[in-house]
């Protein structure tokens, strides 16, 4: 019947326990068809693939080798010692392929630039060279040109572009010069101002490092720029140039003096004696102002550790303080920066702004980066020790304010309302009682330019 023919059918046609004939399966049979089974069935045909790949490849061998000792090959090309030999003379002597590999040496910087400068040294053959590397590269500069805008590197440094040491010397001068003047009577139809300073004396860096240019001079020139930063508020440019000269003056230390200059400028070259007829004065070793500058960096490590964003401010200010020499301790630029750190450590609001009235050099500038942070530290103090008022000037004064100043004054006023204090209708005195600080919502006018 029907039934029983699907049923003949499915066991037919069923491949689990039963073979071709129907019959019922071998235990092998039957395992090879569960999932342990499968397993080792795939092991097994796996293997017999790669036994087959395996005599295929000795039989390509064996079929090459023979080939090549017969002097014939499939794709038409003898291939045998003597066959190759004779190809290779047609090609030898003047013109051929050893004097073209010679000629490839000899090549000029602009055929093989990256032989030339030194790029397998540098990072390999392989790398792709970013303005970092091409700094590491050496050249002589022929340039004579004084005024440069500063360009990123974006392939070798070529030495008709870099200037020379004493042309770099003679334009150091000049900047100088001009930062000295106010910005309408510098000349350049109006245009020379501090990105223009700061181009300028980017592109001398440059210059100098593509040249391995490290000794008194060096020093001289980031010193100039990071002055010039300083003054006009740029501290991200301040800090690169404090971390160079960080490592000038640790090398020049190292040599005793050995790297600097011989002496301090081109104009020195020409006079032997002075007009007095003393002899010139000594040459520069570039360790001349050390001291004021570990002050700033001790300074600037005490502004760090102040700021959420950097973890690294007080591990720095250990570290420097650990390497202060009992000369260098002894040096007042240096005993006044570490007055600051004391002064900022204790919250000791009062000696802080007497400390940056009395800065020596150029310390002040750094200080006044201490200045949001100090003042509201020392406003929540007072807020909490005089109740239920306190007189405004007097407040002022404790917080660096110059009362004598009516716009300062009057700056001051207007910092106060906007961390939350309250003030008196005549806006002479602080009820402390009433108030509640805030952070002030006052813009920072210190940025960074560049």
């Amino acid at each position: 019947d029907n039934s029983s023919v699907r049923s003949d059918e499915h066991s037919k046609g069923s491949g689990r326990g039963r073979g071709d004939d129907g019959s019922l399966a071998s235990e092998q049979d039957f395992l090879s068809l569960s999932p342990r089974g499968r397993r080792q069935n795939k092991k097994k045909q796996q293997k017999k693939a790669n036994q087959k790949s395996q005599k295929q490849k000795q039989a390509a061998f064996e079929r090459t080798n023979s080939s090549a000792s017969t002097g014939s090959a499939h794709d038409g090309f003898e291939r045998s010692s003597k066959t190759l030999a004779a190809r290779a003379s047609r090609f030898a002597g003047r013109g051929g392929i050893s004097d073209a590999v010679d000629a490839t040496s000899r090549s000029d910087a602009g055929i093989n630039v990256d032989r030339y400068m030194g790029k397998g040294v540098i990072s390999g053959t392989k790398k792709v060279l970013d303005e970092t590397d091409y700094e590491r590269m050496t050249v002589k500069g022929t340039c004579t040109v004084l005024e440069k805008d500063y360009l990123r590197l974006t392939s070798p440094p070529r030495a008709e572009l870099v200037r020379s040491k004493h042309i770099l010397e003679k334009h150091l001068s000049n900047l100088k010069k001009l930062w000295g003047k106010a910005e309408k009577d510098r000349g350049g139809n109006g245009k020379r101002d501090y990105l223009w300073f700061c181009s300028q004396l980017k592109a001398m860096r440059q210059d100098l490092t593509v040249q391995r240019i490290f000794d008194a001079f060096a020093v001289e020139v980031y010193e100039t720029h990071a002055r010039i930063a300083l003054e006009k508020g740029d501290l991200n440019e301040y800090n690169q140039c404090q971390t160079q000269l960080k490592e000038l003056y640790e090398q020049l230390s190292r040599n005793g003096g050995a790297c600097a200059a011989s002496i301090d400028s081109s104009a020195d070259k020409k006079e032997a004696k002075q007009g007095d007829g003393k002899k010139k004065k000594k040459a520069r070793t570039g360790l001349e102002n050390q001291h004021e500058f570990i002050a700033y960096r001790v300074i600037y490590y005490v502004y760090l550790t102040g700021n959420k964003k950097y973890e690294g401010g007080s591990s720095d200010l250990f570290k420097i303080m650990l390497s202060l020499t009992p000369e260098q301790k002894e040096d007042p630029v240096i005993m006044h920066a570490l007055k600051v750190r004391v002064a900022v450590a204790e919250f000791d609001y009062h000696a802080f702004f007497n400390l940056q009235d009395s800065a020596p050099k150029m310390s002040a500038y750094l200080m006044d980066y201490l200045v949001p942070q100090v003042r509201h530290a020392a406003l929540q103090r007072m807020h909490k020790a005089y109740r239920p008022s306190v007189a405004v000037g007097h407040v002022l004064k404790e917080l660096g304010f110059d009362c004598d100043d009516p716009q300062d004054a009057e700056d001051g006023r207007q910092w106060l309302i906007s961390c939350g204090c309250k003030l008196s209708d005549d806006k002479d005195t602080f009820l402390t009682k009433e108030s509640i600080l805030k952070e002030s919502d006052l813009a920072d006018k210190k940025s960074s330019l560049i």
